[in-house]
């Protein structure tokens, strides 16, 4: 988790930059806490942007672009010059740290995520180590789920969702590729997932055709069923039922008429689709000449 690291290292980067400025520094800096001169503000920047850029390399390595991290360690250095108090005790260079790690942590927090997690779940999260390795040295044992939630106040299903955070915060691409056992095979991730089945996708489109179908006469629908199913021309139906061509021509035109307006008047059930679905003859879209 990127709240969990940045704090862990917060302490040890502090201690490493302890230390005194050059005077030049040192007395500009008093200068600008009495004076509040713009140009002088701008001129410590310069000063400290050595700073910036080595604090944010230190967390390069998280995937962010290096150019985002020392803009938002600007932006912390400048909100240390705007609030620096030399009153509190605190040297300006330690107090300039927390709040560059500060607003590189907000950073992590808000922007970095793939998918938005809310705020609330992220600070669970950031929590669990410490929680976990408290209960550890207490209980001598893992903590349970429960445990966990007692600890920190909050209901046990939020605990599991701040456990599933770290598969949200860099998820792995869809070509990435999965080895096997073997040491032989691998396959992207995007390859082993499922896809619409089209015979499926069949059933649920003509479903509803077919119900409708059984609502025409014997004749009729040996018709459609010739024409449409087996590519019949007219005459050869004609010639099968011993009746002109323009009589079966009037009768398919007849039976569609009806076919259409069962289809927009009846509504189907789903009883009726698992019946038609093992039938195993699908509509053809058009008959033959």
């Amino acid at each position: 988790m990127a709240e969990t690291s940045l704090k862990s290292a917060h302490s040890a980067t502090v201690s490493s930059v302890e230390g005194n400025d050059d005077a030049a520094t040192e007395r500009l800096l008093n200068e600008f806490v009495v004076s509040r001169d713009p140009r002088q503000r701008d001129e410590l920047a310069k000063r400290y942007d050595r700073l910036v850029h080595w604090l944010a390399h230190k967390f390069s390595h998280r995937g962010a672009p290096i150019d985002d991290l020392i803009q938002m360690g600007r932006i912390g250095l400048l909100h240390a010059l705007d609030h620096f108090d030399p009153l509190r005790g605190v040297s300006f260079r330690t107090y300039a740290v927390s709040t560059i790690l500060g607003q590189i942590k907000h950073f992590f927090r808000d922007c970095t995520w793939i998918v938005r997690v809310p705020r609330h779940l992220q600070e669970i999260a950031a929590s669990l180590p410490r929680v976990e390795e408290s209960l550890c040295a207490r209980l001598n044992r893992a903590p349970t789920v429960g445990e966990i939630a007692e600890s920190i106040g909050v209901p046990e299903e939020e605990v599991v969702s701040a456990m599933e955070l770290g598969r949200t915060y860099q998820p792995k691409s869809l070509d990435a590729l999965m080895e096997f056992d073997d040491g032989e095979r691998a396959q992207s991730f995007g390859d082993m997932l499922g896809r619409s089945d089209e015979r499926m996708d069949a059933v649920v489109e003509f479903a509803s055709l077919r119900t409708a179908m059984n609502g025409l006469d014997e004749r009729k629908r040996q018709i459609l069923h010739r024409r449409f199913y087996q590519q019949w021309s007219q005459t050869e139906v004609a010639r099968e039922l011993g009746i002109s061509q323009m009589h079966v021509s009037r009768l398919e035109r007849e039976a569609l008429n009806q076919l259409r307006s069962l289809l927009t008047g009846e509504p189907h059930a789903a009883a009726e689709r698992a019946n038609l679905a093992g039938a195993g003859e699908f509509p053809i879209p058009t008959p033959a000449p």
